[in-house]
């Protein structure tokens, strides 16, 4: 199976500085050598970053929803297993040394078709031989020839027996066999009946106690296929039984199988619940891939993950508790993210991820293409709302100058063209709204969702209003919320309307958090723009209290 790479992601529903600081990290990367490194996003390209992408010529990374373990992530030894069309001795041989005693059995292009354990084909042992077996079985001719490791002397081999099986000693002076359809087991080298065998009409012999090369008792002018085995005509009658294709004897009913994209927790549940123990695994073509039991499942690799943008749980990947996290670039507050080993983790109090990671661009020593320029400028100016956002600093603002010379772009027309691409609001759903740039927190013991939305059409979104008030209420309830903060940004004034839906109890701290009125559910103040330093801590100050 092909390895997984480490995945470069920013927080759910991404914003600008998610996606562009997730590729422009993957590229560092790549440039520092580290090539199975692949930038990520947990949710849907907003108009805004859609317009920095589009402008750069860079296409979205990969959509990926899940780092939970998989059946791909199992370590096993890869399993050698048989096609339909192998022999029943070639299928004793696997099974003997495979753990379990019983392996997959596929098609030609390696799709699972069934099962076959060793008691299953205890019955071609035990079967009476009888001389039209092989040809009732569609037994290929390649099985005999790997059975008796057998030399073909002349002619061509048949694909698939399709005629009688005679031992030599069988026939009587004169007999006539069908041409095509007949093998013929000659008793020796030296027998007084071997004329009679290549006389006898067969164009497949088989001769015993021979070597290769010596064929000079093949008449000249013989037109059939010959093979040369070093075994006895007794040791060949008695192999010839376990030529038989082993697809008489698979299990085809009832068989469990896993993908491998599953999850083990889903693995698990289905091996506790089942009466058997061991289970194909394929991929999603049906292909086997190996066979696993329920002791499989505790030796895996978990996948490795970088984290940017955002270093909470709630606001990451599912499953990120299941996943090695490696690194954290971010410019939040420190939550609740655990690691099961050491990281790299660089958190500075900057507007915006992009400028971090700039500045190691800087300290490698590692030129900025054009592209990643204008994307980590994007992310800049994006964050600091064009440096309009408290949170920032003067390192924001001469990453941003430097990026801009880079990526050949006027600073602000370019910052003003992308906010107000981004802050086209006309197309979508209230849905769409209040889920293009939410994060979820934690705050005492309240669950609080706070989401912003940029707007340059304030008189749109006030149209709006009631339907987004209504979604609000249907997230709350969905998501067992206390409280969901809007924040109505306006690019064109400066600042910003909040609205409050949830509990009342929790609206009321909410208030207080603002000194808003008693009965207030929104109120415009002016000069907010970021959710981070002028939105969070008083809230987390009035709900943790």
């Amino acid at each position: 199976m092909k390895t997984e790479p480490t995945y470069v992601f920013g927080h759910q529903n991404p914003d600008t500085d998610s996606i562009c600081s997730a590729i422009s990290y993957a590229n560092l990367k790549h440039a520092l050598g580290e090539e199975n490194v692949a930038p990520a996003r947990l949710g849907d390209v907003s108009n805004e970053t859609r317009y920095a992408l589009d402008y750069f010529g860079i296409e979205p990374p990969e959509l990926i929803e899940s780092v939970i373990p998989q059946v791909s992530d199992l370590n096993f030894d890869k399993l050698r297993f048989v096609t339909e069309d192998d022999s029943v001795l070639k299928a004793i041989n696997i099974i003997i040394d495979a753990p379990g005693r019983s392996i997959p059995v596929t098609d030609k292009e390696g799709k699972l078709i069934g099962i076959v354990s060793l008691p299953d084909l205890m019955e071609a042992f035990t079967t009476p031989y009888v001389s039209t077996l092989l040809k009732d079985t569609d037994t290929p001719y390649e099985n005999i020839k790997e059975i008796f490791q057998g030399t073909i002397e002349t002619g061509t081999m048949p694909k698939y027996v399709t005629g009688n099986v005679y031992a030599g000693a069988q026939l009587e002076a004169g007999q006539k066999l069908q041409p095509e359809d007949v093998i013929v087991i000659v008793v020796s080298s030296t027998s007084i009946g071997l004329l009679n065998c290549f006389q006898s009409g067969s164009q497949n012999i088989i001769l015993c106690n021979l070597e290769h090369g010596d064929s000079d008792v093949i008449p000249r002018g013989y037109k059939g296929m010959t093979m040369t085995t070093k075994y006895t005509p007794f040791e060949s009658m008695r192999l010839i039984t376990q030529a038989v294709p082993v697809k008489k004897f698979v299990k085809k009913e009832n068989i469990e199988y896993f993908l491998d994209y599953e999850t083990l927790e889903d693995v698990k549940k289905n091996i506790e619940t089942s009466t058997h123990h061991r289970f194909p695994v394929v991929d999603e073509e049906g292909k086997v891939l190996t066979m696993i039991s329920g002791s499989n499942l505790i030796d895996y690799d978990k996948k490795k993950v970088i984290l940017v943008d955002h270093n909470e749980r709630s606001q990451s990947i599912k499953g990120i508790e299941d996943a090695d996290v490696t690194e954290v670039i971010d410019h939040h507050r420190i939550n609740e993210i655990t690691s099961s080993s050491p990281l790299y983790m660089r958190m500075e109090p900057v507007g915006c991820t992009s400028t971090i990671i700039k500045e190691m661009y800087d300290e490698k020593g590692v030129p900025i293409p054009k592209d990643i320029a204008g994307l980590m400028l994007s992310a800049i100016l994006s964050d600091t709302l064009i440096f309009n956002s408290p949170t920032c600093t003067s390192r924001d603002v001469k990453a941003a100058e430097d990026l801009a010379k880079i990526a050949e772009v006027d600073l602000k027309d370019y910052g003003r063209k992308m906010l107000i691409a981004g802050s086209d609001i006309m197309d979508k759903t209230a849905e769409e709204l209040i889920g293009a740039d939410r994060k979820r927190f934690t705050m005492g013991d309240n669950k609080v969702t706070i989401a912003q939305i940029n707007t340059g059409d304030y008189k749109a979104m006030t149209d709006k209003l009631p339907e987004i008030l209504e979604e609000m209420e249907i997230y709350n309830k969905k998501e067992d919320q206390d409280l969901f903060v809007l924040m109505i940004t306006d690019i064109v004034s400066g600042g910003s309307e909040l609205l409050f839906v949830g509990d009342e109890t929790t609206k009321k701290k909410a208030r207080e958090a603002f000194n808003m009125g008693e009965h207030e559910d929104s109120a415009y103040f002016d000069g907010f723009f970021s959710r981070k330093k002028q939105v969070v801590p008083p809230l987390m100050r009035t709900l943790s209290a």
